[in-house]
């Protein structure tokens, strides 16, 4: 006659798979190509209303405050449609040294960055059409330079070599 096995020696069942510890891998995975894809590839999508002229760089842009200069003047960087902030007759116009429609805009956006409590770092990012006369740009880098915005970066295509 067989006895019952007591409980201390009943076979015990088998564990069900756990994913836990294959979620968190999962995750870690993920965050970490998530960042590194974050900090590589360009900073700066050039815009469709400009060609812009084409050089050797070896630095990515950066975008800060973005302007754009084309033969209708000086324009704000927006995704859709930009808006005009000095116009081509103020940039033809021989006595303006600096550019007073640009001056306004820079100072504005200056004190903007100020009351949400962005730090000034006087940055400005440029993307100036090859067409563009070149005292026209000089105008735009004096405007920029008295409205205290000290770097100013250029955006250029890259010459395929």
């Amino acid at each position: 006659m067989a006895y019952a096995p007591s409980s201390k020696y009943k076979k015990k069942e088998k564990a069900a798979l756990t994913l836990n510890s294959m979620m968190d891998m999962m995750t870690i995975i993920l965050l970490f190509l998530i960042k590194s894809m974050s900090t590589s590839g360009a900073m700066v999508r050039p815009s469709q209303y400009l060609e812009l002229p084409e050089g050797a760089r070896k630095v990515e842009p950066e975008k800060k405050l973005a302007i754009l200069i084309s033969p209708n003047g000086v324009m704000e960087d927006m995704e859709s449609t930009p808006r005009v902030i000095s116009p081509a007759n103020e940039l033809d116009n021989a006595s303006n040294v600096i550019l007073p429609g640009l001056e306004a805009f820079l100072t504005n956006q200056k004190a903007f960055d100020e009351k949400a409590g962005i730090p000034f770092n006087g940055i400005v990012t440029i993307q100036c059409d090859k067409s563009v006369p070149y005292d026209w740009l000089l105008k735009v880098i004096n405007t920029c330079g008295q409205s205290e915005y000290d770097v100013i970066d250029f955006v250029i295509l890259k010459q395929s070599s």
